[in-house]
């Protein structure tokens, strides 16, 4: 049996008699010149690993060493999100206050470190006095998602280190992270997927348990809903429905878990594996430090169920057919959320995790992603997410482009209005053999999205995947067009795609072999 704390710290021993990584400060031009997140943020990730190692289990004056060097860093910001025309130096975005936090609950861990008065004096002039003594909100504080939790939660907690004034913390943190908890509706979804709830909430949970410590009072009570969103948006273990710019296979820190499952009573998603700090690309501070405080493994099977979270508008029902789990994943809300795809009523198939049709998730992040191009990028576009055309329009973005999603007793119905004129009705219902879908609407064009590609055989089309085999009946063979688009994932890697088109004739039926 794996024990996690005794795991996770021959880990860190790996890491820390590594050499320090190196460090290149001028990548931090590349993203003015390219678009280009990648080249800098590796590095910048390498480096804050080899730091959480040697602050663990690093001798003094290495880690003095790198400490300093971080220290000396242009902007603990990511080039991404500096500021044109401001100084980089006191950029507030999520990474500088992930980097305040660490230094200072370092220099409470570790009396050996030197130069300790400097450090402090950095995190004081990089984060904590923009944020303190700022006359103004952050466009975070206004706009909600997760840097609104993370970037309140980690200063507020590096502050807890430093000994702030617990009344100056409360005046300053606790409105902004209300406001995030108000961003939740009752059915306690987050509309930027779990790897995004794991991220906001996460930091949400780690800065409530720091404030308890402090102060006595309790931040988590009445949170139940949110926190036992990840449960609710499982696929299989270790696999979650990918809506939005998220992955299938979401990092679940097992000290954030375990604390919530003590705390609320909530249950537990499930893993195939024991994670590893090197999992986690960001390497984050956070998560390791409670993960070493309170983890401890997730249960490794799970069970047939049903979601129906209305509210943030996600259908996810498992089912078991023969030795196999399958799951149906359904996708509402509305085409202005954060990390928004254009996706109203796409949906997923999944055996065992595979997904045989897929959501892309999320792609390789670039100035162009996140730019007024965005949803013209493969994985935010409507094109390589299964929703139809309607008239030969596609979805258009907008908060007022919305899809309703309203539970029947065998699935789920879909109403979407999202293609200016045209409306579409789309009704996913279980049968015994799969998954019948029935689309209503002027002038269809079915597109059905996959990272398997089809083989066409009459009017079935067939994606025969390393866990199952999925069947679509109904294909109009007379114009259907098999496409294929390549591109990048999130992390860089290759990642193809390919989309099935074809008008619809009739109804459709997809059967679970």
């Amino acid at each position: 049996m794996p024990d996690v704390r005794s795991d996770l710290l021959q880990e860190l021993r790996e890491i820390a008699a590594l050499p320090v990584p190196g460090f290149d400060p001028d990548l931090a031009d590349d993203y003015a010149a390219t678009g280009r997140r990648l080249p800098y943020e590796a590095q910048y990730f390498a480096r804050r690993r080899h730091l959480a190692a040697l602050a663990v289990v690093g001798d003094g004056p290495a880690l003095s060493s790198l400490v300093k060097d971080v220290c000396q860093e242009r902007s603990w910001a990511l080039p991404a999100h500096w500021e044109t025309g401001a100084d980089p130096r006191t950029c507030v975005d999520l990474f500088a206050c992930e980097t305040a936090q660490t230094l200072a609950e370092i220099l409470r861990l570790r009396e050996d470190l030197e130069g300790a008065e400097a450090v402090e004096a950095e995190i004081r002039q990089r984060v904590l006095d923009p944020f303190f003594e700022s006359d103004y909100p952050f466009f975070w504080e206004e706009r909600i998602s997760n840097w609104t939790a993370v970037c309140a939660g980690a200063a507020g907690m590096a502050a807890l280190a430093l000994g702030y004034d617990t009344d100056v913390v409360r005046a300053r943190v606790l409105p902004v992270l209300q406001a995030y908890l108000f961003s939740f509706g009752p059915d306690g979804g987050c509309v930027e997927g779990v790897d995004y709830w794991v991220y906001g909430f996460g930091y949400f949970t780690y800065f409530a348990e720091a404030w308890r410590s402090a102060t006595g009072e309790d931040l988590l009570a009445g949170n139940e809903a949110i926190a036992a969103f990840p449960a609710r948006a499982q696929l299989y273990p270790g696999s979650f429905a990918t809506f939005g710019d998220t992955g299938a296979d979401a990092l679940l820190p097992l000290g954030l878990m375990a604390r919530l499952h003590d705390r609320l009573d909530v249950p537990l998603p499930t893993a195939a594996r024991a994670q590893t700090f090197s999992d986690d690309a960001c390497a984050r501070w956070a998560h390791l430090t409670r993960t070493l405080d309170w983890g401890r493994l997730l249960p490794a099977s799970i069970e047939p169920g049903r979601s129906l979270l209305a509210d943030v508008g996600w259908f996810v029902e498992r089912r078991r057919i023969g030795r196999r789990m399958w799951a149906l994943a359904v996708k509402g809300g509305y085409n202005d959320e954060p990390h928004n795809h254009l996706d109203l009523g796409s949906f997923l198939i999944a055996v065992d995790g595979e997904q045989l049709l897929c959501d892309p998730g999320a792609g390789e992040y670039t100035a162009a992603y996140f730019g007024p191009e965005r949803h013209e990028q493969v994985h935010p576009s409507s094109a390589w997410h299964s929703v139809p055309t309607v008239e030969g329009a596609g979805q258009q973005a907008g908060d007022d482009s919305r899809a309703e999603l309203v539970g029947t007793a065998e699935g789920v119905d879909v109403y979407i209005d999202a293609y200016g004129d045209g409306a579409l009705i789309r009704k996913f219902a279980w049968t015994d053999e799969g998954v019948a879908l029935e689309d209503i609407g002027p002038e269809i064009t079915e597109s059905f999205v996959s990272r398997i590609r089809p083989e066409l055989d009459g009017t079935r089309a067939v994606w025969a995947g390393e866990r199952g085999t999925l069947v679509l009946h109904g294909v109009n063979p007379e114009d259907a067009v098999i496409d294929s688009v390549d591109t990048t994932d999130h992390r860089g890697a290759p990642d193809r795609l390919w989309a099935l088109r074809f008008g619809l004739s009739g109804g459709l039926r997809f059967e679970l072999l």
